[in-house]
């Protein structure tokens, strides 16, 4: 579900800013990092990765995991906490946090669902919409309907949350990255 995700924000950004994508990043043969509003491979803006941090600690919050997830993204000092959120989310050689977040993110919307009697850890299509709308976006309901931001791919128009369900069941890149 991460790769799915990631993978189509990186199909969102590359065809959203093509010019900035091919002129930059395409020479270094990188995943595009960060750009002006979101950060890492997994497109994670910087309020949406407080949101993330303050839920693991907040037991009162729909979106909590538990005690045991609590200190998962506690930081090593208190210095400069904006720094060392940016530091992680934004690292080009390393993308264990930007993943991180983003499995976190997902858990804690796949979290509230469940707390409300809605089970779609199953359901790619709407976990990827999700991702791509935010928190403030996640009502559960008997009915949710596929969408996000919308992405042209040639000729041919996509939702994120459609783009994610494409991907994750295609079978691309199965043998990398396994699933349950």
């Amino acid at each position: 579900m991460i790769v799915a995700n990631m993978i189509v924000e990186q199909l969102r950004l590359f065809n959203s800013e093509r010019e900035i994508f091919k002129n930059f990043f395409e020479p270094l043969k990188i995943l595009c990092s960060a750009n002006k509003i979101s950060l890492g491979v997994m497109g994670i803006k910087e309020k949406t990765a407080i949101d993330i941090e303050n839920h693991l600690k907040d037991p009162a919050s729909v979106f909590y995991l538990g005690k045991k997830a609590e200190n998962i993204l506690d930081f090593p000092t208190s210095e400069n906490i904006a720094q060392e959120r940016y530091n992680r989310l934004a690292s080009e050689k390393d993308h264990y946090y930007s993943y991180l977040y983003g499995g976190l993110y997902l858990k804690q919307i796949i979290k509230q669902w469940e707390k409300e009697g809605y089970d779609i850890k199953y359901r790619p299509e709407i976990i990827g919409t999700l991702f791509n709308v935010g928190f403030p976006q996640s009502k559960p309901n008997p009915g949710p309907k596929v969408g996000g931001s919308k992405i042209k791919i040639g000729e041919k128009e996509y939702s994120f949350g459609s783009l994610v369900y494409e991907f994750y069941y295609s079978g691309e890149i199965l043998e990398e990255f396994p699933y349950e």
